[in-house]
């Protein structure tokens, strides 16, 4: 970490319409230029907390440097992370601009660090991290724990870890989608209402005190991957390691060097907590849960039992390639590197930083390849073990693994 800055800040108060600021946030990497952007930079320090910038004169040479001006239609931000122009955007938004780039400097300047996508908090002891698939409720999840007055919130998107993966809040506010779902109730709705922090017709940051500041650190003891259904009670499962160690990889935002780096951090990450999967369809019947399961004040007689872990489902939902045909004749590719996890395993090639994770079935497919074979003879010999599903079914998912690995080079005819 940077030692703190002896430069003071500028109030933004101070700052008049048309001023031109260069605000540069320890760690980053990056100047902010803001040109006749005062009401930008109010709502930008209304959603951080602990992270004093410096304001400059000038861009620190070899910086990277986002750009935010006044145009007609509302403010412009250009970042040096992504391609073009974000037009007409309100205070909020353009805050938003400049938060998401605040992150990605602050990531860029630690290579060989882990990051992970995904919410954390805690009551008194270790952090407890939320992640998931999108639309898992991940953000409005830890938006309602702002409202524990026992919770302290590290994040809602971006969790960055030292080497040693302790993990650091950036000590910025987690940010509400609007309007809020259906069913949230009227006093959740009061605590968004009253809770400072910028916001627009389509998010608001919830700047609340329990948010952490800055640089605080806490050791990660618990991942729970998020589970949304449409009905159900919230209910807590086991996870088994090889499905812990997916997660994290899917929902790293770090650069770990190598794929061998990406197994080892992973891996070493997953042993030291506790995994879990939280099934839930109501957003206070899963804050009551984490209260029973994790909070101090917890009556010891309310012990939350855990069920067993839910299987990984056999088809492949998201794929890109296109699965080879049934009769198609495969085998494994020569070089790949493999390493079991649980009942599960991880693939990569030396050349490349992406891991492949396989679950139980896909380990069994990559096994049985070993020895030339086709979707149609793998079904064959897996038939007996998967008798619950259909064959025709069996031989298309097999088949669209097997398209799934030759596009990654791990089978080759």
């Amino acid at each position: 970490m940077a030692p703190p800055s002896r430069t003071r800040p500028v109030r933004a108060a101070r700052q008049s319409p048309g001023a031109d600021s260069h605000l540069h946030f320890p760690g980053t990497g990056l100047s902010l230029r803001l040109q006749g952007a005062g009401p930008v930079r109010r709502a930008l320090m209304g959603a951080i907390r602990g992270w004093r910038p410096q304001t400059l004169s000038a861009p620190r040479p070899g910086h990277r440097q986002t750009l935010v001006t006044q145009g007609p239609g509302g403010f412009v931000a250009r970042s040096p992370f992504f391609q073009g122009d974000l037009g007409g955007l309100d205070a909020a938004s353009a805050a938003c601009a400049l938060i998401a780039d605040l992150s990605e400097g602050f990531l860029a300047n630690r290579p060989g660090c882990m990051a992970l996508h995904c919410g954390a908090f805690r009551f008194a002891g270790d952090l407890i991290l939320l992640t998931g698939p999108m639309r898992a409720g991940k953000s409005t999840l830890i938006g309602r724990l702002t409202a524990e007055p026992d919770v302290t919130v590290f994040c809602d998107d971006v969790l960055p870890l030292t080497v040693d993966l302790k993990a650091v809040a950036l000590g910025i506010a987690p940010r509400l989608r609007l309007p809020l779902p259906k069913g949230t109730t009227a006093a959740f709705r009061r605590h968004v209402a009253m809770t400072p922090g910028p916001r627009d017709r389509r998010y608001a940051y919830l700047a609340a005190p329990n948010v952490a500041p800055h640089g605080t650190q806490a050791r990660p003891g618990t991942l729970i991957v998020l589970d949304r259904r449409q009905i159900g009670p919230a209910t807590l499962h086991r996870m088994d390691p090889d499905q812990a160690m997916h997660h994290l990889l899917a929902q790293n935002m770090g650069d770990l060097g190598s794929a061998d780096q990406a197994f080892a951090k992973t891996r070493d990450m997953a042993a030291a907590m506790t995994c879990l999967r939280l099934v839930y369809a109501d957003l206070e019947d899963a804050v009551a849960l984490l209260r029973r399961a994790f909070a101090p004040d917890a009556p010891p007689q309310t012990n939350v039992p855990l069920a067993g872990p839910l299987p990984d489902p056999l088809h492949v939902p998201d794929r890109r390639s296109v699965p080879v045909h049934p009769d198609r004749v495969l085998r494994q590719a020569p070089g790949i590197v493999l390493r079991r996890m649980g009942s599960g395993a991880f693939l990569w090639t030396p050349a490349d930083p992406v891991v492949w994770h396989l679950n139980p079935v896909g380990h069994a497919v990559w096994a049985l390849l070993e020895i030339p074979g086709s979707a149609a003879d793998l079904a064959d010999t897996l038939a007996e073990v998967f008798a619950d599903v259909p064959r025709d079914r069996l031989t298309r998912d097999i088949a669209a693994l097997m398209g799934d690995l030759l596009e990654e080079g791990f089978v080759t005819g």
